[in-house]
């Protein structure tokens, strides 16, 4: 799940409080309520530094007003555990092993096409889906290809990825369509997809764990239904304990048919701190699958040298050059290889073409220069 801006109306998130509620295996001994639940099995418990019976402590003893999958609320626990087949993995169907686009290892992600005149020229670019597709009933809102390109300004012969990373509202609308899934992924197959990572429904660390279970589920689902409707997709691995990267990498080992995952790393100084665990999960599941993977990756720039060296490809998606450039500032490459931004003024009926196409240059040489040079200085270390 993105971060969302701080809601005046609302309290400020608190990082310290947060990080009590983190499951940490080495640290911390289990939920003594967790060793008698039913589904301990599939979950494998909660070790987390603030006092926690079970995770039923998250339950909000509100089921009229909650829309989490929490058993305090059986009738409408009983219809989500439905609507997914259960929690376990094994009953997603097969799907079959598709031709992946040959992914570039830094990939812009444009918002849209608003003061460019000219085509953006890139070996790819990233589109959010929910851009591409009306957010009320999921229909494409571009009539083909070209149609698609010229709505975000970009070349005609440039792969286009979406990825369908969001806050939540998007992604519920996505997954209320049901069986209109599929017809609403045959229309982005048409537009000429190159690939999708799948929505990124998120797991919580202050909700009851059937609510993970059941998101964790779901990205499953629609995973395979990009595939059975031949669209390229990099499985999305949100994860909230080592059981669920450990259920991750026993599901993505059992079916050949995935061959890209996706990952995105939080913001925040709450989520700085939780960066080099996420990472160190990915690389460990990335040498327990048993064959090569590429790695789809949103964030977490520090480790990217450390991913690089465990997935067999990674590629980056930055979203800072289209909104640097919407600012009107410049990126410099400093004789170090460090990249750093100068305030670009244009008058106000210039496009901003010469602009974007600069910045990108010089972030993608930037980029390559940092991890050959935190590569080379691991190999030295």
């Amino acid at each position: 799940m993105l971060t969302i801006l701080p809601n005046p109306s609302q309290p400020e998130r608190n990082p310290g409080h947060e990080s009590r509620l983190w499951h940490d295996s080495a640290r911390h001994t289990p939920s003594i309520g967790c060793t008698t639940c039913f589904d301990k099995v599939i979950c494998g418990g909660l070790r987390v530094e603030g006092e926690l019976y079970d995770c039923l402590r998250f339950c909000c003893q509100n089921p009229s007003r909650c829309d989490a999958v929490c058993r305090n609320r059986p009738d409408v626990f009983v219809q989500r555990v439905r609507e997914i087949d259960g929690f376990e993995f094994d009953n997603v169907p097969r799907a079959a092993l598709l031709e992946a686009p040959d992914l570039p290892a830094v990939v812009p992600l444009l918002y849209h096409g608003s003061k460019r005149s000219s085509r953006f020229e890139a070996p790819a670019v990233c589109l959010s889906m929910y851009s591409v597709i009306h957010r009320k009933d999921g229909q494409a809102r571009y009539g083909d290809a070209k149609d698609l390109a010229k709505g975000f300004g970009i070349g005609s012969n440039v792969p286009v990825i979406l990825t369908g990373t969001a806050t939540d509202p998007p992604l519920e609308r996505w997954w209320s369509l049901g069986t209109q899934r599929r017809d609403r992924i045959k229309a982005l197959r048409n537009l000429g997809i190159a690939m999708v990572t799948t929505p990124n429904f998120s797991l919580f660390i202050d909700q009851p764990r059937w609510d993970d279970l059941h998101s964790m589920k779901r990205i499953a689902i629609t995973h395979e239904e990009f595939l059975r409707e031949g669209l390229p997709a990099a499985l999305h691995v949100n994860a909230r304990t080592e059981q669920d990267w450990n259920r991750w990498s026993d599901y993505i080992a059992s079916r050949t048919e995935i061959t890209h995952v996706a990952f995105e790393f939080g913001t925040g100084a709450g989520w700085a701190r939780r960066t080099s665990w996420h990472a160190a999960q990915l690389a460990q599941l990335a040498s327990g699958v048993g064959r090569p993977l590429h790695l789809i990756v949103r964030g977490g720039s520090k480790v990217l040298p450390d991913l690089a060296r465990a997935f067999s490809r990674v590629t980056f998606l930055d979203t800072s050059v289209f909104m640097k450039t919407k600012s009107r500032q410049r990126a410099v490459v400093q004789p170090s290889g460090a990249l750093s931004w100068q305030s670009s003024p244009t008058d106000t009926t210039e496009t901003v073409d010469r602009l974007l196409a600069e910045n990108w240059q010089a972030f993608t040489r930037a980029h390559e220069y940092s991890i050959s040079s935190a590569l080379r200085a691991q190999r030295g270390a």
